[in-house]
């Protein structure tokens, strides 16, 4: 009886043996299995593409970015030429038109008309402005001064006084007529002032003109 027990525990402890070289076996092979899916050479691969492809787009992305500034930059490189072609334009314009053969003086004995006097400024926003000069109709750069070769500078009503026309002012001096307005009509004129408080206070004045 005691035989029998002694074969049956050797046998118990073999299976239990056998057992666990199976299982230590089954480990080993799973982390060695493993190991070999991390080192896949074709996991490699796969990695190695997908980072060119990331590459790629960040390439593209940056090649349209530098198309989108360099298209930006020649729509102000273009609009700039045009902005300054118009300007010569306006210069060209103002050469043809402002009159050649002007006064050097009016006597002050010519015939003489009673006016209702205005002012008004070169401020582009009043005026408007041609590539950012301000210009009378005649074509004449009032930007940057009132004056036109000494005298001020006048809007008229062409059929009273014609533009280019150089008159005396009482309390101004000579003047010559270089600009129009939809207001002025009749017995009226403008007077180019620099500020908009010179034109303030200047108001509504009668004055008297003598024309040559």
């Amino acid at each position: 009886m005691h035989s029998l027990k002694y074969i049956m525990t050797v046998l118990l402890m073999a299976v239990g043996t056998f057992a666990f070289a199976e299982t230590v076996d089954a480990a080993q092979i799973g982390i060695g299995t493993e190991q070999k899916i991390v080192q896949n050479p074709l996991e490699l691969e796969r990695k190695a593409i997908e980072q060119e492809r990331q590459q790629q787009m960040a390439r593209e992305k940056r090649r349209a970015e530098q198309k989108r500034i360099a298209e930006e930059k020649r729509v102000a490189a273009e609009k700039v030429q045009q902005e300054e072609a118009k300007r010569q334009a306006a210069i060209a314009k103002q050469q043809t038109t402002t009159p050649t053969s002007i006064a050097s003086s009016v006597s002050t004995t010519g015939r003489s008309i009673q006016a209702e006097s205005t002012a008004y400024t070169n401020d582009a926003a009043d005026n408007g402005s041609y590539g950012g000069r301000v210009l009378t109709a005649t074509g004449h750069d009032v930007t940057d001064s009132i004056f036109y070769k000494g005298m001020r500078i006048i809007a008229v009503d062409p059929s009273i006084i014609p533009l280019g026309t150089v008159v005396h002012i009482d309390g101004i001096g000579q003047a010559i007529a270089l600009d129009t307005g939809g207001r002025i009509q009749g017995n009226i004129v403008d007077l180019l002032v620099d500020t908009n408080n010179e034109a303030m206070n200047w108001g509504r004045r009668h004055i008297t003109i003598t024309l040559p």
